[in-house]
């Protein structure tokens, strides 16, 4: 193969492109403002930039939600967020776009599983978030909607737990 003896700088600058866009990097616990209206999410969608995930607590009453956020890489660790509270990380899209975070939530009535940031999901057609702000609700997560102004991008829970 002639290319990287022909044009090493070139080979050079496309191996580091595709080494830093490809990995989920581990910056996280990144304080957000509980307001998801703050930061436009459609505004230019940035395919590999950074994308923040925040996860508000919506349960009701006075209930904390205790929770466990991870990825193939990164594991947030058990954590419980106070009503109305909220915690948001950041991170990197995979270069091929596999990027996937999984979360599970502990209910009054038994432990939920949900995908948080699916990168298909999440980056694709009219509903794709570059802030991807969702509330946590008994009947499962509503992420918020930059066209509407609200929460009504509403999933059920995960019904496969093998993943987690």
């Amino acid at each position: 193969m002639d290319i990287p003896k022909r044009y090493p700088s070139l080979f050079i600058l496309i191996v580091f492109i595709a080494t830093n866009l490809s990995h989920a990097g581990t910056r996280n616990s990144i304080p957000a403002a509980n307001d998801p209206s703050s930061p436009s999410t459609k505004d230019v969608f940035k395919p590999f930039g950074k994308i923040t995930v925040e996860i508000i607590n919506d349960i009701g009453g006075t209930v904390s939600l205790p929770y466990h956020c991870k990825s193939k890489d990164n594991d947030f660790g058990d954590q419980s967020l106070q009503p109305g509270g909220s915690w948001s990380f950041s991170f990197k899209r995979q270069f091929l776009g596999r990027t996937l975070f999984y979360c599970s939530f502990v209910l009054a009535n038994g432990r939920y599983y949900f995908d948080i940031f699916r990168d298909h999901r999440d980056t694709a057609g009219d509903d794709w978030c570059q802030k991807c702000v969702w509330k946590i609700r008994l009947t499962g997560p509503c992420r918020f909607n930059g066209g509407t102004k609200q929460f009504d991008i509403c999933f059920p829970w995960n019904k496969d737990k093998s993943l987690y």
